[in-house]
């Protein structure tokens, strides 16, 4: 299995803003409004295990944000390896009380695929 938590990354790295649903408008009115905007178009309401990949200007993405719902939990991590596309990726901000080792063990669990008897040339997202 390739690994998918990194002490340092090797390029550029993307934001992920943890959000619970009562921090989602406060965190959208202090952002951009082509934020706001984004989110909206695509319906983004924090719930649980929800995730908008924003992107930049050259169509990259730019910022992760990943909802939480009302009760946020550790474990909801494992939802977030599968909707990224590969790239390096660190939680710039996540809810007081989650502990980030926690936060990666449930990133690397999301993560795993039994690939033995698979080629391993896909990329994936990790964890920085």
């Amino acid at each position: 299995m390739t690994e998918v938590i990194h002490e340092a990354a090797d390029g550029s790295v993307t934001p992920v803003h943890a959000l619970q649903v009562s921090e989602l408008a406060a965190f959208l009115d202090a952002g951009p409004a082509f934020l706001k905007a984004f989110a909206d178009l695509h319906e983004f309401k924090a719930k649980s295990g929800q995730v908008l990949v924003a992107p930049n200007a050259l169509g990259n993405a730019d910022q992760v944000l990943f909802g939480l719902g009302d009760t946020p939990t550790a474990q909801a991590f494992r939802a977030l390896p599968a909707k990224l596309p590969p790239g390096d990726y660190q939680i710039a901000a996540a809810p007081e009380g989650l502990v980030r080792a926690d936060i990666a063990l449930a990133f690397a669990l999301g993560s795993y695929k039994f690939d033995r008897y698979k080629s391993h040339g896909a990329a994936r997202p990790r964890l920085i």
